[in-house]
């Protein structure tokens, strides 16, 4: 059971360390890497989404499911008001704040537990994953985002944004039967399939880029770690008991609470003025030590 807790994590952080050492042979890039993030953020990333519900949802995964969306928003909630607060302990102001809050509140909800949720109980649980992800990716595009850019605070045009419609067409098209052609659905597969290896190739480059730079621990890296791991999972500990679910669900649920930040944060932030280098030493850290803590979770879980 150990070994086959171990080994999608162990692939990950294989594919991590090809993308060091890609980047310090120069085959990439930090430039490289922003656009990729890009194309994978606003192509391959909605395009896995979509799949993933098509495939797999119907009305009885919905029926157990619908508990990953309520907590997935409720959990995004939870962290941001939390998050506030302890930056305002931490006296951080301007994208200092607006970065720390993003790393506390947005979790890597589908390119960390995607392959570690297909290997361990197979592919069509990876929906549990996406209906998590439609509860956060609801507040992080309506209200999150905003750390990010001027305008309102809470704003639901925000959602008309390539994730969200993936996710809820893809809900939509799969609740309701509606079968597309199987070359369409092998070729979006294929797109989609790109996005895990791409993540884990920018977490690689980014992890290089900061042994490089050496750049110093910040200490609102603290907070971000005691919010991923601490704060989110804690929720679960709480409310697992109270849940009348399946083991696998409850398994898959933990794991999802117990995700670091979202791997392309750090390029997002470079590219809305965030601080960059709070946003990659918030991702590559709490990545890394995911690696370890998450399996040691499972295993006592």
């Amino acid at each position: 059971m150990a070994i086959k807790i171990l080994e999608p994590f162990l692939m990950l952080g294989f594919l991590i360390a090809a993308g060091a050492l890609f980047y310090r042979l120069k085959i990439l890039d930090l430039d490289f890497c922003r656009r990729l993030s890009s194309v994978v953020v606003k192509v391959t990333f909605p395009i896995m989404l979509f799949v993933s519900m098509y495939k797999n949802v119907d009305a009885d995964t919905l029926r157990r499911g619908w508990i990953f969306t309520a907590l997935g928003l409720g959990t995004s909630v939870f962290l941001a008001v939390t998050a506030h607060y302890s930056g305002k302990k931490l006296d951080l102001k301007g994208r200092v704040f607006g970065t720390y809050q993003i790393l506390c509140t947005n979790g890597n909800n589908v390119f960390l537990p995607v392959p570690i949720i297909s290997a361990l109980f197979g592919a069509e649980y990876v929906v549990y994953a996406v209906l998590f992800e439609l509860g956060a990716g609801f507040f992080y595009w309506s209200y999150g985002v905003s750390h990010f850019r001027s305008g309102p605070r809470f704003n639901l045009r925000r959602l008309l944004n390539p994730n969200m419609v993936g996710l809820v067409s893809g809900l939509l098209f799969g609740w309701l039967g509606i079968n597309l052609p199987g070359f369409m659905v092998g070729g979006l597969e294929i797109l989609g399939n790109i996005t895990v290896g791409s993540a884990m190739l920018i977490i690689g480059s980014l992890v290089a880029n900061l042994l490089e730079r050496r750049i110093p621990f910040r200490r609102e890296v603290w907070g971000v770690l005691i919010h991923r791991f601490v704060l989110s999972p804690a929720m679960g500990v709480v409310l697992l008991p109270l849940l009348n679910l399946p083991e696998q669900l409850r398994t898959i649920l933990f794991i999802m609470l117990a995700m670091p930040p979202l791997a392309t944060t750090a390029l997002v932030a470079a590219s809305f003025g965030g601080d960059e280098d709070l946003a990659a030493a918030g991702v590559v850290l709490p990545t890394l030590l995911s690696f370890v803590l998450v399996p040691v979770g499972l295993l006592l879980f």
